[in-house]
């Protein structure tokens, strides 16, 4: 294994210099970051960071956990449910939180190294669809990584995820039960493989099994927030002298909430005008008044590769 005097030598800068870098990179110049960064890469260095800090031979064992973004209601509570799991089993937790304005592949790679750093005895790595390029870093760390929510392309890592395309087929059996044959969606975006693209294929496949009418203008798109659901529904109701649409199944209970308060800030009222179905049956949808229907089950597909 590489040593922190073959980084130095590598990037050309003192061992003090790399420390910094690795404890302290605000105080040192992002010129030098990136070639102590690149040196850190190329020569598969880890700093024992667990071991310097941690001398106990009974010391707890210690996840890293890397959420795309803490301040949503959903990924707030699956960190929640994992940190309580952890504690139950005196396992440390060190979050992550990715930055959803820069490239979060490159943000991802990065962060696994950071953790690997930390000497973490294992990753849960959270929505996001993995592609082979994952798979030479995931092996070179030679620890466990587990994906929760995500998916992946022919790479080899345990995944945790929901059947969202019989989950949103049964969501819109539900409203069919309920007397709707109107329906529209309020998508995530159709290049978003992790909840676009399934929760809509699952959504268009119950409108075809049921023969349900349909037309472009019943399908609005958003990026899973509350406001992406307020402005999703203002452009169903602007269409809805020519769909007639009397219910709508919001991808996620953020957008579901945000559909809810457009509908009534326009003068309608749920669900006497127009129901909404939600899903993730988050805590916070049982605070909206109404509340938010999830009158659905939820499949796990849980996918474990022969490593």
């Amino acid at each position: 294994m590489s040593t922190i005097q073959d980084v130095a030598k590598y990037a050309d800068v003192s061992i003090a210099t790399v420390s910094r870098v690795l404890n302290n990179p605000e105080k040192v110049s992002e010129e030098t970051r990136e070639r102590v960064m690149e040196a850190v890469n190329k020569l598969n260095y880890f700093p024992n960071e667990k071991a310097k800090s941690l001398s106990s031979k009974n010391q707890n064992l210690s996840i890293g956990v890397i959420i795309p973004d803490i301040t949503t209601f959903y990924f707030g509570e699956l960190y929640k449910g994992i940190s309580r799991t952890a504690l139950r089993h005196k396992t440390h937790v060190l979050l992550h939180d990715l930055d959803n304005e820069g490239p979060q592949q490159q943000q991802i790679l990065d962060t696994m190294v950071f953790l690997k750093q930390y000497r973490v005895d294992g990753i849960i790595l959270a929505s996001r669809f993995i592609t082979e390029e994952y798979g030479d870093v995931i092996k070179r760390l030679k620890i466990p990584v587990v994906l929760v929510l995500g998916d992946h392309a022919n790479a080899k890592i345990p995944a945790f995820k929901v059947d969202d395309i019989r989950a949103s087929f049964e969501a819109v059996a539900y409203l069919v039960a309920r007397g709707h044959k109107r329906i529209a969606m309020i998508s995530a975006s159709p290049d978003n493989m992790i909840v676009g693209q399934p929760r809509l294929a699952g959504y268009k496949n119950a409108i075809d099994y049921y023969q349900l009418p349909f037309l472009d203008q019943q399908v609005a798109y958003g990026n899973m927030r509350y406001d992406d659901g307020y402005s999703a529904m203002k452009e169903l109701l602007s269409s809805r002298e020519i769909t007639k649409i009397t219910a709508v199944f919001a991808a996620t209970d953020e957008m579901a909430i945000g559909a809810m308060r457009c509908i009534n800030d326009c003068g309608l009222k749920v669900p006497d005008d127009i129901s909404v179905i939600g899903y993730d049956n988050l805590a916070v949808s049982n605070m909206a008044v109404p509340k938010i229907n999830h009158g659905f089950a939820t499949f796990l597909r849980i996918s474990v590769p022969k490593l």
